[in-house]
C-alpha cells in the first residue's frame, strides 16, 4: 500500500508539471545517458592489429612447438602498457611486449604453440588487456594439429604406390573464387628410398599447385602433401570429382581422386543494395511428378525471374544425373523480365521412389545458388 501511494503522489506531481519543465527533464536525463554512453566508449582505447587471427596451418608433433607474432599499433594519444596477456589452453603460452607504447609505436605478442596427443583444427584465444582497456582485446591462433600416430599401418591404410595416405580421396570441400585454399594431406612413404616431386607437374592443371613437406619425404617418414586450388583459375562453379597425376623425381606416378564444390565468391550486400542487385526468383523449387512408368519422359517448365534493377546472369546450370536434360532460352534476364528453365527427366532405367536435384549458378549476390528437387515414383 505504501509504494503504490508513493508513486501515485509522483505521477500527481509529474502531471502537474507545464510541458517546458518536462522538456526540460528530459534533455537533462539524455544528456547525461550519452555523456555515460560515450564515456564508456572513450574508455575502450584499442591496439591496432595488423592480423587479429593467424593460421598456422599443420602442425606436426615431431617438429615440436610452432611460433607466430601479432603486431599491435598504438594509434591512440594515450600511452598504452600491455598489463595482461592470457590463453585458453596450457599447450599456447605468451611472450609480449612489456615497454611502453607511445602514439604510433608498434608492440608484439610471440604465441608459442606446443602440439599435443590431441588432434583436428584448433583455434586458441589470446587476451590482451591494456591500462587503456580492462575488458580485453581477443586474438585467435588457428591451425591444424596432427600427432604422430601409434601405428603408422592403421593411420594410412589406403596406399598408393609406396605413398600411404588415411582416406582413399581428398576432399577439397568448398572452394571460393575469391582466393586458392590451402588442403594439407597427411601421407607416409612406406618406401625403401626417398621420394620428392618434380618442380614443374606438367600433368596438374594450372589451377592447382602441390609441394611436399618435407622434401624429400625420406623413407620411413610422415610428411604433408600441400594442395592449392585457385577456384578463380578453376573456370567452372559446382561438383567435381576428378583424378590429378603426381610426378616424382624417380619417373614414379601416382594418381589421386579429389572432391571439390566450387563457389563464386559475393561480397556482402549491404541493406541499401539489396533491392537493386539481381535477385533471381523461382515460379517452383519442389516438382513433383508423382507416379511415372520408366518407359516415357516427363517434362516441366519452371519460370526463373530477375527481381532486381540490374541484369541477371545464370552462370550455370547443373544436375546430379545425367538423365535430366535442361535447357534456358536466354542466361541473362532484365530487370523485371523472366526466362523458361525447360526440364527433361528420362526415367529408363530406373525403378522405385526417385529424387534428383537441379543446382542453378547465377550472379544474385544473395542467393547465388539455389536448388529445384524432382521427386518421382517409377514403376
Amino acid at each position: 500500500m505504501y509504494i503504490r501511494v508513493q508513486f501515485a503522489g509522483f505521477f500527481t506531481l509529474f502531471a502537474r508539471m507545464n510541458k517546458s519543465k518536462i522538456f526540460l527533464i528530459f534533455i537533462i536525463f539524455f544528456g547525461l545517458m550519452s555523456i555515460q554512453l560515450e564515456a564508456q566508449t572513450l574508455d575502450r582505447k584499442l591496439l591496432t592489429w595488423e592480423r587479429k587471427t593467424i593460421n598456422i596451418g599443420a602442425v606436426m608433433e615431431e617438429k615440436g612447438a610452432v611460433e607466430a607474432e601479432f603486431y599491435g599499433l598504438n594509434l591512440n594519444r594515450e600511452d598504452i602498457i600491455l598489463t595482461d596477456v592470457v590463453t585458453d589452453c596450457g599447450c599456447t603460452t605468451v611472450d609480449y611486449t612489456k615497454d611502453t607504447l607511445a602514439t604510433d609505436k608498434i608492440g608484439s605478442i610471440k604465441v608459442r604453440f606446443d602440439p599435443d596427443h590431441r588432434g583436428g583444427e584448433f583455434s586458441k584465444v589470446i587476451i590482451v588487456r591494456t591500462n587503456e582497456d580492462i575488458y580485453g582485446d581477443t586474438l585467435y591462433l588457428e591451425g591444424i594439429n596432427m600427432p604422430l600416430p601409434e601405428n603408422k599401418e592403421m593411420a594410412y591404410p589406403h596406399r598408393i604406390g609406396n605413398l600411404g595416405f588415411r582416406l582413399s580421396a581428398v576432399n577439397m570441400g568448398n572452394v571460393f573464387t575469391n582466393e586458392p585454399k590451402v588442403k594439407h594431406v597427411e601421407i607416409h612413404n612406406f618406401g625403401s628410398e626417398a621420394m620428392e616431386l618434380t618442380s614443374d607437374q606438367e600433368s596438374l592443371p594450372d589451377y592447382l599447385l602441390v609441394n611436399m613437406d618435407p622434401s624429400p619425404l625420406q623413407a620411413d617418414q610422415r610428411g604433408l602433401l600441400v594442395i592449392s586450388y585457385d577456384g578463380e583459375k578453376k573456370g567452372d562453379l559446382g561438383y567435381f570429382d576428378e583424378h590429378i597425376t603426381l610426378s616424382f623425381l624417380d619417373e614414379e606416378k601416382i594418381t589421386i581422386r579429389m572432391m571439390s564444390v566450387v563457389y563464386e565468391y559475393f561480397k556482402p550486400v549491404p541493406k541499401s543494395m539489396e533491392k537493386i542487385v539481381p535477385r533471381l526468383s523461382l515460379s517452383e523449387s519442389d516438382i513433383d511428378f508423382r507416379e511415372i512408368p520408366s518407359s516415357r519422359k516427363v517434362t516441366k517448365s519452371v519460370m526463373i525471374s530477375n527481381l532486381g534493377q540490374e541484369n541477371l546472369q545464370i552462370r550455370k546450370l547443373a544436375s546430379n544425373c545425367s538423365c535430366i536434360d535442361l535447357s534456358i532460352a536466354q542466361t541473362e534476364i532484365g530487370p523485371g523480365e523472366r526466362a523458361s528453365l525447360d526440364i527433361e527427366f528420362d526415367p529408363k532405367g530406373r525403378r522405385g521412389i526417385d529424387h534428383k536435384h537441379i543446382t542453378i549458378f547465377s550472379n544474385d549476390p544473395i542467393n547465388p545458388v539455389r536448388t529445384i528437387v524432382i521427386k518421382s515414383n517409377i514403376k
